[in-house]
């Protein structure tokens, strides 16, 4: 069910190996891409646009897509029958030998995988960087499968857990879970925080004893998850000092265990932005180290990232402000935690499509006495939700301005910045009232602000 990246992947990967699929997507036949399209040269049976509820009857199961509604009418009608709803990482899952480290949390999923799988190709381990970043992970499975089992077996698996993908798992088991942080998003397709918490938490529901769990034990959310876990705790912290974990002490990064420790950078050479990118650091470490790596290792590593498009990427300074593009940033924790990456006078751009995002949660950040003194120079609001977030934050502290589109939004944002403020767009909203992803957002973020260096001046 939908014919997305992973859709396609999933139903290829089956037919290839001889199982009769039905694949069925809400788009008109004529919307779907080549790639779907392809799929019935190998027999697979496309059902498109309005697609019954009994469209599955008679299958053996049901793989669903991520982005599709867990109460969708097709996957409704084939619970009623019987009829187990998988995830494709739950397909893939099933044929792979290697070593798995599955990655979820709130914010930060992305960065970490990234970085983790930097880590261990940088240290000659084979690995593959896949999941909700880019790559299903039925892809990089069926690739492997030529592998001899001795090769098979020392293949790293580091895959970006969502919750959405989360939901349809039943053996999935992640040889290193990590849980990055929990605060509340996709409101609009759960009905309370705890759901979502919940769909986060099953990444440990398999583990064994001899697994490892990462956790962040500074966010009270993860803590309550992990209470009883079967497999190792192995926390990390940038507050305390933990008997084990990793953690941050007189301005170095530490991995504590057994009782020793073992230096592995100083904060000043982590490359990338921010508290909370100490945070992603801190578990990308503790993954590497029960990797094998040794610590000197995996800090030359980290100095060498140089982090994501579209997450706290400075885009260019054009009359003395810095723009910088945060697309990614697409729940209100982010947004939170992006504008904790700065010290310079901001001017935050918020708007997009609203998952039921909490917006009050930032009146804090935005009233605070830091905001006051002027951190927090103005809100630019724009998009479907422009409106809505405005009269939600209206006097939290800094100059409220709406706008229309993101263009309108960068050009009223240039007009309140003063030479040595951040535009920073943090938009703490989905893409798709105007974009297909976070991406093409960020892209056009990018050639707007480009756009203002020949009208404003400045450099690139």
């Amino acid at each position: 069910m939908g014919l997305g990246l992973s859709g396609v992947a999933a139903a290829g990967f089956l037919a290839r190996r001889g199982v009769q699929v039905v694949a069925a997507d809400s788009k008109p036949k004529d919307q779907l891409g080549d790639e779907a399209l392809g799929l019935e040269k190998i027999g697979v049976a496309i059902r498109s646009e309005a697609v019954a509820a009994g469209v599955f009857d008679g299958c053996e199961a049901v793989i669903a897509s991520p982005g599709v509604p867990a109460g969708a009418g097709p996957l409704a009608g084939a619970r009623a029958a019987g009829i187990p709803v998988l995830a494709e990482v739950e397909l893939a899952a099933r044929f792979l030998r290697g070593v798995m480290i599955g990655i979820t949390g709130t914010n930060g999923k992305s960065t970490v995988t990234s970085l983790v799988g930097e880590i261990l190709k940088a240290n000659g381990l084979a690995t593959r960087v896949c999941g909700n970043i880019g790559t299903p992970l039925t892809t990089v499975a069926e690739a492997d499968l030529t592998l001899s089992p001795e090769d098979a077996q020392k293949v790293h698996y580091v895959v970006e857990l969502s919750s959405f993908q989360l939901e349809g798992i039943r053996m999935l088991r992640p040889h290193i879970a990590l849980l990055l942080n929990l605060s509340p998003d996709h409101q609009d397709r759960y009905a309370s925080a705890n759901e979502y918490y919940s769909a986060k938490a099953r990444i440990f529901m398999n583990q064994r004893g001899d697994d490892i769990a990462i956790v962040n034990w500074d966010d009270p959310g993860c803590r309550p998850i992990v209470e009883r876990l079967p497999s190792r705790l192995f926390p990390f912290s940038l507050t305390q000092d933990l008997d084990d974990g990793a953690v941050l002490q007189g301005g170095r990064l530490v991995l504590r265990r057994g009782g020793r420790d073992e230096m592995v950078m100083e904060i000043s050479k982590v490359p990338i932005p921010g508290r909370h990118n100490l945070e992603n650091v801190l578990a990308s470490i503790s993954a590497a180290a029960h990797c094998g790596i040794g610590s000197e290792q995996i800090g030359k590593a980290v100095a060498a990232f140089r982090g994501l498009p579209h997450r706290l990427e400075l885009v260019t300074d054009v009359a003395g402000v810095s723009y910088y593009n945060d697309s990614k940033a697409t729940n209100v924790g982010a947004a939170a935690r992006a504008l904790e990456a700065f010290t310079s006078p901001i001017v935050l751009l918020l708007g997009g499509y609203d998952k039921g995002g909490e917006f009050e949660a930032l009146r804090g950040p935005l009233g605070s006495a830091a905001a006051r003194a002027g951190r927090v120079r103005a809100v630019v609001t724009f998009g479907k939700a422009g409106d809505d977030i405005a009269r939600r934050l209206e006097g939290s502290g800094p100059q409220i301005v709406r706008s229309g589109s993101l263009a309108d939004a960068v050009k009223a944002a240039s007009g309140v910045a003063h030479p040595g403020d951040v535009v920073l767009l943090a938009p703490a909203c989905a893409s798709f009232d105007a974009y297909t992803g976070y991406d093409k957002r960020g892209e056009d973020f990018r050639a707007l602000v480009r756009g203002l260096v020949s009208q404003m001046g400045g450099h690139g």
